[in-house]
């Protein structure tokens, strides 16, 4: 049995819940043989009649948990209460508070204004990391100079706005999953340390370290980087976490690179309970950049796992760094990145409490379970003919029903494609309807 399918009684299934499997053969029911969507309380009394209980996707639909973890961190702003794991099983380390400065910066622009320079700067960081790779392998020279540039043009962008750039994180790269991978976990970890106030100067090492990031794993056999970490022998494994330090061997002759950017390559993979790698640090042992690098890649895995289909929702992910607390991640850490990025982060596919799908479009700082959304399907899963925007802070009721988030639903859902609809409804000469 996948892991990412659980077992449930039919009286404890929920709206949006994704029912993959049956307790008995799918041909005796008059259900969908592949699978469906729960979508409203007649589906779950059609199944009544015919099962006693049914696996359920949480990759591809609500877990059981979405309600009770959104309701409380609605109802905790600080996040000092929640407990979703055993507390005997973390780590008690005497670490330092985060240094955090927040309001160091303000948005200046919105997603719609940034639309063209998101995506001019998303190819540009593209480019840049192919050139890496062309370089290693041509064995020629690094292009510092062309890194740091697009480093430091994404570091701009994201501190004037943050939001049309974490939208292009639902975007997977067409390109090698390392190569979207690396882009996604700079946007992410830029967006944590503008959060927390960090200076340019560092913003812009932790970009250009996070795009460097991978270049040890050159001569690592793909057939070694493409199967799950999970199942590597233990020979496989000591050869692929060997990229670290084959990357610090092929930068330490590079001009340009200060020790902020290197340690940021070093440590990243190291986590705050020492099961990271290379050495095994904990806590405070290492540098607070590639304490944020780490988380950012840690959630962009989780969002676009490797050899899966479909990842996590953004509510499901953040079930799980909280299970990480004070094991994988310093509580602060987690509690912070939450904040920085909000539970719907923009882009996010959503379901409305009118059953209708919508794309998070820009976040409300002030109410994050209330942002500005995009309705694109009605409750029947049919796209509307003509978008319509909607700001959950000043409209609290649709079609005579109490309108929220239901929760979050996993990028590519019903066929929704984020970098369509952020072309589409970000462009200067597309006009969204307000209701």
């Amino acid at each position: 049995m996948a892991l990412d399918q659980f077992k449930i009684r039919i009286d404890d299934l929920t709206t949006g819940m994704y029912v993959s499997r049956l307790d008995r053969p799918w041909i005796e029911t008059p259900l969908p043989l592949q699978g469906y969507y729960i979508r409203n309380h007649n589906d779950i009394t059609v199944l009544k009649q015919y099962c006693n209980y049914v696996y359920i996707d949480i990759h591809r639909g609500k877990g059981p948990e979405d309600a009770v973890f959104i309701q409380e961190l609605s109802n905790n702003n600080n996040f000092t209460s929640i407990t979703l794991h055993d507390s005997n099983n973390r780590l008690n380390l005497n670490v330092k508070k985060l240094r955090v400065n927040k309001g160091v910066y303000q948005n200046v622009s919105t997603p719609k204004q940034e639309v063209r320079t998101a995506l001019k700067i998303k190819k540009l960081v593209d480019q840049a990391i192919l050139h890496i790779e062309e370089a290693l392998l041509s064995q020629q020279q690094i292009p510092i100079v062309e890194i740091k540039k697009v480093a430091n043009r994404t570091v701009d962008a994201i501190i004037r706005s943050p939001d049309a750039y974490i939208w292009l994180t639902k975007i997977k790269n067409k390109q090698a999953y390392l190569y979207g991978h690396s882009v996604r976990t700079m946007i992410w970890a830029l967006a944590l340390g503008r959060h927390l106030g960090l200076s340019r100067h560092a913003l812009a090492n932790l970009a250009t370290g996070i795009m460097l990031s991978n270049v040890g794993k050159i001569d690592i056999p793909t057939e070694i980087l493409e199967k799950p970490k999970d199942t590597l022998t233990d020979d496989e494994l000591t050869l692929y976490t060997s990229h670290v330090s084959h990357a610090l061997e092929l930068l330490e002759e590079t001009p340009g690179l200060n020790n902020q950017i290197l340690t940021t390559i070093a440590n990243m993979h190291e986590r705050y309970d020492g099961t990271g790698y290379p050495q095994s640090l904990k806590g405070d042992e290492i540098p607070y950049l590639a304490k944020i690098a780490g988380i950012a890649s840690a959630y962009d895995e989780m969002t676009f796992p490797h050899h899966q289909e479909f990842g996590l929702s953004p509510s499901k992910c953040i079930m799980t760094l909280y299970r990480q607390i004070d094991v994988e991640f310093q509580r602060e850490l987690v509690e912070e990145f939450i904040q920085a990025i909000g539970i719907y982060p923009s882009g996010t596919l959503v379901e409305l409490s009118t059953h209708e799908t919508a794309m998070v479009q820009e976040q409300n700082p002030e109410r994050r379970l209330r942002p500005k959304v995009i309705v694109l399907l009605d409750e029947e899963k049919k796209p509307y003919k003509r978008y319509k925007l909607i700001d959950l802070m000043k409209t609290e009721q649709r079609h005579g029903m109490q309108l929220d988030i239901v929760y979050s639903l996993p990028i590519g859902s019903y066929g929704a494609d984020p970098e369509t609809i952020f072309k589409r409804t970000h462009s200067p000469f597309w006009s969204l309807s307000m209701h």
